[in-house]
């Protein structure tokens, strides 16, 4: 996300040191896929002379930029910076720069065509020809950048950076991005959109300003007023039981090592602690970012059995919940805490939540009703309950049962075989792997349909994945393929897809 382009837009990948021999005329047509959407075939890209090939409109289009054509002159703009090719000439230009190209473009049939290599030398785009499945792949995340965080999509600009700072108590409010040297204050539109993207389970979730974090990666696309109108948070994420500690270092329970900075925020049961105070056992929630890997917060939480008191004054003899199974967006939890009468009494949900205000519902029981936001995933969390006597000290304790919450359904994190797909087995080994943050995945919702017909009874399913292995050899065709899971709060996630079986 943070690469720089090279001459101006798009930076695609390089078709490789191969050339590739034309294709027989009875094989499919080459495919186009640009940031996963597939475009119409029509026309397709094509070889000509052993070069493939691409069709020069429809991409530039697709990428959102500008395409003006006088006479032989195909110009756009990219930035700060005019792309020209010229059509019969091998020689393209980045404003007075020139750039040498494979083969010079050509118009066959009124479309105008140019080597991939065009959009790799000269635009920049990431991309790569997948010869086996005869899909042409474009990825668009670093069109127009400039080199400071700078995005330049014609009309259209966004700013790329770490966050170092929000601030939603100003009018307007405000976020602060660095990238490099470079650091700017972005005011936010009253109506600016907030996507939260999980890049550990590539889930986006609507979420509020708040939700935005120092160390995320924030995208920010601007208005014409320049205000920010859309923000995409991204981050990194780690959930689990603590399996070890050591002086510098944690593991959690599937192995992963993690190793907080001088700079990391470290919590215990919403209190500020430290690497030494988290004991093996307890859960564990890592925040990190996605560009530099440095792991920025650690929230930890251990459930307690023992009622407090302090000095006879105040005291709790429980804290507990309603909830029997993990919840999701919007739904409810009630927190009952049991003590000194006529206290002041609230909660938190880890280091989640802090400051539930509570009511006295009767002499020394205090409740409060907790709905699910938006961005809530945290697992076997302990509800924390802090009651204070007026003009005395305060005295705090976890409850035994803990809280799971998730707002973003599974991810589904791959398929096999790929969508696009041609491959010669007729009978190939079918299979989705899935990804959550805090919630697991209930197998009892997988259900996996091939070509209509449910297969799950034949699957051998868990909570991370299903596979099916066909008993039967599939004809030569199209094979459409369809998965639906729910992770245990109830978010459901769906994934249709398809590819094609050539044994002859």
């Amino acid at each position: 996300m943070r690469r720089a382009l090279v001459t101006g837009m798009v930076l695609l990948a390089t078709l490789g040191a191969a050339t590739p021999a034309p294709p027989p005329k009875t094989v499919a047509p080459i495919a186009i896929t640009i940031d996963g959407t597939t475009l119409p075939l029509d026309p397709p890209p094509r070889f000509e002379k052993y070069e493939l090939l691409v069709p020069v409109r429809r991409i530039i289009q697709a990428l959102g930029l500008d395409f003006e054509k006088s006479g032989k002159k195909i110009s756009t703009q990219v930035g700060s910076k005019t792309v020209v090719l010229v059509v019969g000439s091998r020689r393209a230009y980045v404003d007075d720069q020139p750039f040498q190209l494979d083969m010079p473009p050509v118009e066959i049939k009124d479309v105008l065509y140019a080597p991939l290599r065009f959009f790799a030398d000269v635009l920049g785009a990431q991309a790569y020809f997948d010869a086996k499945a005869r899909i042409v792949h474009i990825d668009s995340s670093t069109i127009g950048q400039t080199g400071d965080g700078k995005i330049v999509r014609g009309k259209h600009i966004e700013y790329d950076g770490i966050v170092t700072a929000v601030d939603i108590d100003s009018d307007p409010p405000t976020i602060t991005v660095s990238y490099g040297p470079s650091v700017r204050t972005i005011e936010v539109g009253t109506n600016a959109l907030i996507d939260l993207h999980d890049v550990n389970t590539d889930v986006y979730t609507p979420g509020e300003l708040g939700n935005v974090r120092p160390g995320d990666f924030a995208r920010i696309g601007m208005d014409r007023s320049g205000q920010a109108s859309h923000i995409t948070d991204a981050f990194g994420s780690r959930s689990g039981l603590v399996a070890a500690v050591t002086g510098s270092d944690l593991v959690l329970d599937d192995g992963q090592v993690i190793e907080p900075s001088r700079g990391t925020m470290i919590e215990l049961n919403a209190a500020t602690a430290t690497l030494a105070d988290i004991h093996v056992g307890d859960r564990a929630t890592v925040r990190y970012n996605i560009e530099t890997n440095e792991v920025r917060e650690i929230l930890a939480s251990r459930a307690s059995s023992a009622p407090s008191s302090a000095n006879g004054i105040a005291s709790i003899d429980s804290v507990t919940l309603d909830a029997t199974r993990p919840l999701r967006a919007n739904q409810s939890v009630t927190f009952t805490l049991r003590g000194t009468s006529d206290a002041v009494v609230t909660f938190d949900i880890g280091s989640y939540v802090s400051g539930l205000v509570s009511s006295q519902t009767s002499p020394g029981v205090y409740t409060t009703v907790f709905h699910i936001p938006n961005d809530a995933n945290f697992a076997d969390v302990p509800v924390i309950g802090r009651l204070t006597v007026r003009g005395g000290p305060s005295v705090t304790q976890a409850s035994t049962q803990t809280l799971s919450a998730a707002s973003a359904p599974p991810g589904i994190a791959d398929v096999a075989p790929a969508a696009g797909a041609t491959i010669d087995s007729a009978a190939p080994a079918i299979y989705v792997t899935f990804a959550t943050d805090a919630v697991d995945v209930d197998p009892s919702s997988i259900r996996l349909e091939v070509n209509g017909r449910d297969v799950t009874p034949e699957s051998l399913r868990s909570a991370r994945y299903i596979e099916y292995l066909p008993r039967v050899s599939y004809p030569d065709g199209k094979v459409r393929v369809s998965v639906h899971v729910a992770d245990l709060a109830g978010n459901v996630s769906e994934k249709s897809w398809s590819f094609t079986i050539k044994t002859r």
